[in-house]
């Protein structure tokens, strides 16, 4: 059996490497948010150049048909920028979410095994009330946040099919409303 000293030890190193892993994925999520802000940037100013070069040379052309259709590509694009913005946010949620759920259940099981041990040392710990509470209280803490998990798993699939389904719509509306040419 460990002693009690190396098992908090054990505890301590476990949340270390948890904030490390959780940072990591924080970083990873910033720099693909970062990486698609740039590209974001460097699109829009390509696409500005061009379309400055394009319009100095019409002569006679449908301006309001033209104004639209730009009008419509552009909004295209921000749907495409914001869906795509969500979607790695959505990602990054998701692991955050999945690697809390890992890590506090490993730590769960730490804290009542050290729990279990120690009720076993005292005193009539094995057969007495105290074991009973503690298994009690280790179930219904178990139910409580299984149920808490179950909710939060729901809520964030709801979120994003309502954004998902959101996004597609006036994304439609959009194409639709476009001039046609």
């Amino acid at each position: 059996m460990q002693s009690q000293l190396s098992r908090v030890s054990a505890l301590n190193k476990s949340a270390l490497d948890t904030w490390l892993e959780t940072a990591h994925v924080i970083v990873d999520g910033a720099e693909k948010i970062g990486r698609l802000q740039l590209e974001a940037v460097k699109s829009l100013l390509h696409e500005g150049a061009e379309r400055g070069r394009g319009l100095s040379e019409l002569k006679g052309a449908n301006f309001p048909a033209l104004a639209g259709g730009e009008a419509a590509a552009t909004a295209e694009k921000v749907f495409g920028y914001a869906r795509n913005l969500y979607d790695t946010s959505q990602a990054t949620g998701v692991q955050l979410f999945e690697l809390a759920q890992m890590r506090a259940a490993v730590l769960r099981n730490e804290w009542f095994s050290a729990l279990d041990d120690l009720t076993d040392e005292i005193p009539g710990g094995k057969t007495g009330g105290s074991k009973a509470a503690l298994d009690s209280t280790r179930a219904t803490v178990e139910a409580v946040i299984e149920g808490l998990t179950r909710t939060a798993k729901q809520s964030l699939e709801l979120s994003d099919a309502v954004i998902k389904t959101t996004s597609d719509s006036a994304t439609q509306a959009i194409k639709s409303l476009a001039p046609r040419g």
